[in-house]
């Protein structure tokens, strides 16, 4: 490298930082960018120490001239949201996760789809024309909807399968091995690995969903945070209730025989709300509670405990109640007098 003399000062007088060539101006930098350069390979980021050791000010010619020949690749203004996803394909599509282990060539550079994707997210909005343009030359190399285990049915979060010589939980299967690996929705893999672990892993769901602390149309308060025993292992109620309501009908022996076991345990005893019947319209609710790592899955409602209203009194009570203190200056006054008037009475008698 060589610096012009007539565009920087003498080398032995180092300028200032705050002097030093700033190769994006007022846009940000992607440090990690890398660009050919005087017979090398430096990142963008590199520039920042060069500019300061070869004293090339802001402002000057060759700063401008580097910043009109790197800026495209060095620089970018960062988006006002979340930036553009590569692999979104839009409200009501399936979800499409990044391949892991895939290159593709952008800008002239081989980089992976993971890079690809950071570098979407950092320097286009994901409304416009360079966002587009992403994903019609890389959606398809890029992204793909991810195997899902268990389909229309419930994963079974509790169950575990052997992967590889190795023990893994059911939902690490699903969302994390089949993301690593690659597994496409479409795949032969997909379908492979659904025979597979499927029977161990996956639950249809039950009709009418066994509720612990609902008996007979009663719904009563849980304890979520009290620890039981339930199936050998120490769980709390909000567990146990979670792990009922996915896997267990209402009416089975399981449910029955749990209840009985735990509802002293887990559930108030003072009744809260009935539970009308499905056609009526009632304010009884249960909360729904999306838990985004599990994928976005709706995990069992919890149910929200709901106090009796206060009972209103009786129409006779009312009555009384109106009656009595309906003239509360003059009742008084002729209580006092009648007391008066058996005295005097009393006294003529005596006499």
């Amino acid at each position: 490298y060589k610096s012009d003399e007539s565009s920087t000062s003498d080398i032995n007088q180092k300028i200032k930082p705050s002097e030093a060539c700033s190769l994006c101006g007022n846009a940000e930098l992607d440090w990690s960018q890398q660009i050919y350069f005087d017979g090398a390979d430096i990142s963008c980021g590199e520039f920042g120490w060069l500019f300061l050791y070869h004293n090339i000010v802001e402002g000057s010619d060759q700063c401008l001239n580097f910043r009109a020949q790197f800026f495209g690749k060095c620089c970018y203004t960062r988006p006002a949201g979340a930036g553009c996803d590569l692999c979104d394909t839009g409200p009501g599509s399936p979800w499409h996760d990044t391949r892991q282990d895939k290159n593709v060539e952008f800008d002239g550079d081989e980089i992976s789809c993971v890079d690809l994707q950071n570098k979407g997210r950092q320097r286009f909005e994901p409304s416009g024309q360079q966002c587009a343009d992403l994903k019609n030359n890389f959606m398809s190399s890029c992204c793909f909807e991810k195997c899902s285990l268990c389909g229309d049915t419930n994963l079974n979060w509790e169950a575990s399968v052997y992967f590889s010589g190795e023990e893994v939980l059911c939902h690490e299967l699903d969302s994390k091995i089949f993301v690593e690996e690659g597994i496409s929705a479409d795949s032969q893999r997909c379908e492979m690995s659904r025979s597979f672990y499927a029977g161990n892993c996956c639950i249809v769901p039950p009709e009418e969903p066994c509720n612990l602390c609902s008996s007979n149309g009663v719904h009563f308060g849980m304890n979520s945070a009290v620890e039981v025993s339930y199936e050998g292992e120490v769980k709390t109620c909000l567990e146990v209730y979670h792990s009922l309501f996915s896997r267990r009908e209402q009416s089975s022996d399981h449910c029955t025989d749990t209840q009985g076991q735990l509802f002293d345990q887990c559930c108030e005893e003072v009744v809260t709300k009935t539970l009308p019947p499905a056609s009526a319209s009632a304010d009884y609710s249960f909360e729904n509670n999306v838990d985004e790592n599990l994928g976005g899955q709706y995990s069992a409602p919890v149910p929200i405990q709901t106090k009796s209203p206060t009972k209103k009194p009786t129409p006779d009570f009312e009555s009384w109640y109106t009656d009595s203190f309906s003239s509360p200056a003059q009742k008084p006054t002729n209580s006092i007098g009648s007391f008066f008037m058996l005295i005097a009475a009393g006294l003529m008698i005596l006499y």
